[in-house]
């Protein structure tokens, strides 16, 4: 992407347009999240953008996007489905969406932002099956910032060598997703410990009563 055609929508939009573009332009523009991300980064480490409402606004555009995507399946989910089903190529992401929320529940909604195929398809799935937004929310939110702030970073810090990243591109994710994927049990499990330690505790303090 023209890293031009970022700095002009923000001169004529300003940041306002920069985050609608991030939320409406994901359905109807055919360029990859991350080269637009990737831009928007290094639009901030060449001064064009100053990079903490740039990472606030582009973080703000994709989470509108999800919830978006949402509430479409909430609202009118069969019908979307019902066109997407049509389509072999979204036939076989939905398959490939439904796999991830089978294997990994309401986490792949965190999962789904590191896979272009199925990201916007989760949370569509997840409005469809009526998931409490409350739920939708924690796990697709928290997904998307730990995806942006990655994709962000990488273009301000890479963003001239894109090239060499790109080719790489399935081994950059892979990894990213395992160290993802072992965070998540690794803060589960302190989480465990904790509560267990907690219930121990209290144990004592009521034996220590009688």
């Amino acid at each position: 992407m023209d890293l031009e055609l970022v700095i002009n929508i923000i001169e004529d939009n300003g940041y306002l347009g920069l985050f609608l573009w991030l939320w409406f332009g994901v359905f109807v523009i055919p360029v990859p999240n991350e080269v637009i991300l990737t831009t928007v980064g290094l639009a901030s480490a060449k001064g064009a953008l100053h990079p903490v409402p740039a990472f606030f606004v582009t973080y703000m555009g994709i989470s509108a996007a999800f919830t978006t995507s949402y509430l479409l399946g909430r609202i009118i989910g069969r019908r979307v489905l019902g066109l997407l089903e049509k389509k072999k190529r979204f036939a076989n992401s939905i398959e490939s969406a439904m796999k991830l929320m089978e294997k990994y529940h309401a986490f792949s909604l965190s999962l789904s932002c590191f896979a272009p195929g199925v990201r916007y398809l989760v949370p569509l799935l997840y409005g469809f099956s009526r998931l409490p937004f409350k739920t939708f929310a924690i796990f697709a939110y928290s997904g998307a910032f730990v995806w942006v702030s990655i994709i962000f970073v990488l273009g301000y810090l890479f963003g001239d060598k894109m090239d060499l990243v790109m080719k790489y591109n399935r081994e950059v994710w892979l990894v990213i997703l395992g160290l993802s994927i072992i965070t998540f049990i690794f803060v589960l499990r302190r989480r465990k410990i904790k509560a267990a330690i907690g219930t121990e505790e209290v144990i004592l303090q009521e034996r220590q009563h009688k």
